[in-house]
């Protein structure tokens, strides 16, 4: 059954203006990327068309032939290129690549496989909301956000829930959302973004290391959150977000499984070992070894764990969390001081 918020043909509005694209130099393979693990709103029709939302517009793409067709209202070239990364020449990027078995048994097994382009502000939640989350369970995580919280756009169409929409919501709400205690992770980020105390577009033109910085100030967003924003809205090649999957193929195709080399070292290692476009070989990488079912196969191998240091606790962290009551829409307690 159909989600109500993902676009039918029906849902868009009688001849919505159609993007045609070449796509004879670029290989895009709407099926391999899309279901990728980069975005969490989009759904396969029965007549092999993807419906889903381009810069916060409804859509329906589907490829025919060498070209790349989307149909949706306020949509254009410019738009639909730069969200499936068609202004990116992938034999440049293939350059980059080291000579590695594993890479290049990953770039066989979905050779048109690319890297979206996606609006910041959806990327930023879809990933906060990912820990410990399934890809179904995020796109249903999703789903909830904008039927809850979204604006209707068309008959069953809702867009996804600006910053300060999300600010005002309870904590009952977001979870109702299957947020859990993602909640407090996505409510206080929120705040950050509508109150500017973080800026999205600004964050958009500062160099990587900085940029990666500034997004680990959000809350819920480590290490791992901040790589894949990089890469999958800001299109920063260099990324290499490093999650379960690709710790474990990292340890056991590079590292002969060892359990004792530091998450430090893996790091170190992608970053000189997979180039410049790094990113991109992660999402290879990723895709192959979850879909492809003649890939090795993963064992879990527990990461050495750093060793705490006893302390004396803070008088904050002693005494109960402070309550932030800014109106009916507060959530108490939720940022620690």
């Amino acid at each position: 059954m159909s989600q109500p918020d993902i676009p039918t043909g029906n849902d868009l509005p009688q001849d919505p203006p159609q993007v045609s694209l070449s796509l004879y130099s670029h290989g895009l393979d709407l099926e391999q990327t899309l279901t990728s693990g980069q975005a969490f709103s989009w759904k396969q029709t029965a007549n092999g068309r993807w419906r889903g939302w381009i810069d916060r517009k409804p859509c329906l793409v589907w490829s025919q032939g060498d070209a790349l067709r989307a149909v949706g209202p306020g949509l254009t070239s410019e738009l639909v290129s730069r969200y499936f990364g068609l202004d990116v020449s992938m034999p440049e990027v293939f350059s980059t690549f080291p000579n590695d078995e594993w890479l290049d048994r990953a770039r066989a097994f979905a050779p048109g496989l690319r890297i979206l382009r996606q609006e910041p502000w959806e990327a930023l939640c879809n990933f906060i909301c990912s820990s410990l989350k399934q890809i179904v369970q995020i796109e249903q995580i999703n789903h909830k956000l904008r039927l809850t919280f979204g604006d209707p756009v068309g008959e069953g169409l809702h867009s996804f829930p600006e910053p300060m929409r999300l600010a005002q919501a309870t904590d009952a709400q977001l979870r109702e959302c299957r947020l859990g205690f993602r909640a407090r992770h996505l409510y206080v980020a929120a705040r950050q973004v509508a109150s500017s105390e973080v800026s999205l577009d600004r964050i958009g033109s500062m160099t990587t290391p900085q940029a990666r910085e500034a997004l680990r100030q959000i809350q819920g967003v480590g290490e791992k959150v901040a790589n894949c924003i990089l890469l999958f809205a800001y299109g920063r090649k260099e990324a290499f977000p490093i999650d379960v999957w690709v710790e474990r193929v990292l340890r056991q195709l590079y590292f002969n499984g060892s359990s004792r080399v530091s998450r430090e070292r893996l790091r170190d290692f992608a970053d000189s070992h997979f180039g410049a476009c790094r990113g991109y070989a992660q999402q290879f990488l990723f895709h192959w070894i979850r879909k492809d079912p003649k890939a090795p196969s993963l064992v879990k191998i527990e990461s050495p764990k750093k060793k705490r240091m006893k302390r004396t606790p803070k008088a904050a962290e002693i005494m109960p969390p402070p309550q932030i009551n800014q109106g009916r829409g507060a959530i108490h307690g939720l940022r620690d001081g």
